[in-house]
């Protein structure tokens, strides 16, 4: 259960920083709810694991990604043609 809200989480801050509108780690901790230590490790785990290039921007005061994109996790059936 605690990692379908971490992917949760992921999919929500993925939303936000396409967006560009994920403020500062303070910010995106309010608004999913957990500690800003929590976004912090999120954000690791979304730059080692799904290889997202992000990156915090002090002229936004927000995280974006330097290269457009998405992360997309969902079951993909293959067509056995």
């Amino acid at each position: 259960m605690k990692e379908i809200k971490l992917l949760e989480r992921i999919e929500r801050t993925d939303a936000l920083i396409r967006k560009g509108c994920s403020g500062n780690a303070k910010d995106l901790a309010k608004r999913l709810g957990v500690s800003p230590r929590s976004i912090f490790n999120m954000l690791r785990i979304m730059k080692e694991d799904f290889n997202a290039p992000i990156v915090y921007d002090r002229n936004l005061t927000a995280y974006r990604y330097t290269t457009e994109g998405e992360i997309v996790m969902s079951f993909v059936k293959k067509n056995n043609a």
